[in-house]
């Protein structure tokens, strides 16, 4: 482990340091961290960030070269594991952009034959060595459940698809598999192996995890092995929370909590919130197991209203605290590190990412937040999961405050949803001893004092002196 400094700039001395008083403390809201938070450079599953990677809309571009001038950036920001959307051809037919536009990433005509859209084979290769010369992971997407309408099995393998080649969903650009013929799961786990083999990847993100039964799950994660070990697997689904349980899947998404922070956005009720933060951290199902958190991902963007600011308006800063200390495996998304922002966009159209105009304050937030993660232990999720405790006060209204702990370990973390100055106290015993502040820098006896005060709607990250 070594020193790191966690902003984009050199750490602030904050003014609110003056503003200390014996029974308060003023916590600032700049994103900025007042100290240097030390972050470990080992890579491990209990402490992942995962970084979703749309390559067409990563870059004008949208190719694979433009993606591996940016790999150093994204390492240093912590990023842990680089997941890329469909790689692979996608269809000419029934493309979701019309005529002018692009298929859905969704809709594989080739399960191994890379998109030339994005470059070649080679470009590829060079990407991912890349990544993994910079410490990092590359999980690929994998869509198990339909393949566009003019994939080459249609012709070769008519037997592979449901009765009928009907479009599942309404998703008039696939046709839906017969997910049971068991000639078909052994093709798919033989595309699947050979991404491993010839490109190096170290996982896969699964597509509609619940369309494909549970038993071809199980083959396909005993088999599919990279140099005879098992590779890291992430279920995009919620609805069979067995597929983790059970070990087939190390995460899934934590799809009905992130529904829940929608309702928050829009009603401003601090007490569901509160609520739902609380279940996500008591899923018997998940006992021992983690789940993905985040705030954006390509779904949203197209059919929730666009990036997270628009999602989240005002709250977003303390949700984004929120994210990357509440449970699990946190998520960005294309361009959320600099504030990327855009209105609702289909999956069949570009809109590249403007890198040029970054929000500063956001890139030193989540830079901070994720050497935070990365450094302490109470944040580690699976089998060393720190506990989970809400800390009531006395503006339970206005404020979500918790704490996470493993061990000695202990990380406090406090909101204020308001949009008013609030001096509050903490109605609950705080762990004994003398914590910083990352943010404002203020340091407190926690065995001695228990009010504190929040600018509006500002946030405090607490670690232990």
């Amino acid at each position: 482990m070594h020193a790191k400094f966690l902003s984009f700039a050199a750490a602030l001395s904050v003014a609110a340091g003056a503003m200390a008083q014996e029974t308060a403390v003023i916590a600032t809201a700049t994103g900025e961290p007042a100290v240097a938070v030390e972050s470990s450079d080992i890579r491990i599953p209990e402490n992942r960030v995962i970084y979703e990677c749309f390559i067409r809309n990563f870059s004008p571009e949208g190719t694979f070269k433009a993606v591996e001038a940016q790999v150093g950036r994204l390492a240093d920001l912590g990023v842990d594991v680089v997941w890329f959307m469909p790689i692979y051809k996608l269809g000419d037919q029934d493309k979701v952009g019309g005529e002018n536009g692009f298929a859905s990433p969704y809709a594989v005509k080739d399960y191994k034959a890379v998109n030339p859209d994005m470059g070649t084979e080679q470009d590829l290769r060079d990407l991912i060595k890349a990544i993994h010369d910079n410490g990092m992971e590359v999980w690929f997407d994998w869509v198990g459940n339909h393949t566009s309408t003019d994939n080459v099995w249609v012709e070769s393998h008519p037997e592979y698809y449901a009765d009928g080649f009907y479009h599942p969903h309404g998703w008039n650009d696939v046709w839906q598999l017969d997910v049971n013929n068991p000639e078909m799961q052994d093709a798919m786990i033989d595309a699947m192996q050979y991404w491993v083999d010839n490109f190096d990847i170290d996982g896969y993100r699964c597509d509609y995890a619940s369309g494909p039964s549970t038993e071809f799950w199980k083959k396909a994660t005993e088999r599919v092995l990279k140099n005879g070990k098992r590779i890291a697997w992430l279920a995009e689904d919620d609805s069979k929370p067995e597929l983790v349980g059970n070990g087939y899947f190390d995460y899934n998404y934590a799809w009905a909590f992130h529904d829940r922070l929608m309702d928050f956005a829009k009603s401003g009720d601090v007490d569901a919130l509160r609520k739902a933060t609380e279940e996500l951290n008591s899923g018997d199902a998940y006992k021992g197991r983690s789940r993905l958190v985040y705030l954006s991902n390509h779904d949203t963007v197209q059919d929730k209203g666009g990036t997270e600011d628009y999602i989240f308006g005002k709250y977003l800063k303390p949700l984004t605290v929120l994210e990357f200390t509440v449970y699990g495996m946190p998520l960005l998304y294309n361009g959320q590190e600099i504030g990327f922002s855009t209105e609702p966009v289909s999956l069949g159209i570009q809109k590249a990412v403007d890198w040029s105009n970054p929000n500063e304050e956001m890139a030193t937030l989540i830079k901070t937040l994720i050497g935070v993660k990365h450094s302490q232990p109470a944040l580690y999720t699976s089998d060393m999961n720190g506990d989970f405790t809400t800390l009531p006060t006395s503006s339970d209204d206005k404020v979500l405050a918790y704490k996470r702990t493993a061990g000695n370990d202990n990380v406090v973390v406090m909101l204020n949803l308001s949009e008013d100055e609030l001096p509050f106290t903490v109605n609950a015993q705080l762990p004994a001893g003398t914590y910083k502040d990352i943010f404002s820098g203020q340091v407190v006896n926690f065995t001695d004092n228990n009010s504190f005060v929040l600018p509006p709607l500002g946030y405090s990250l607490w670690l232990a002196e």
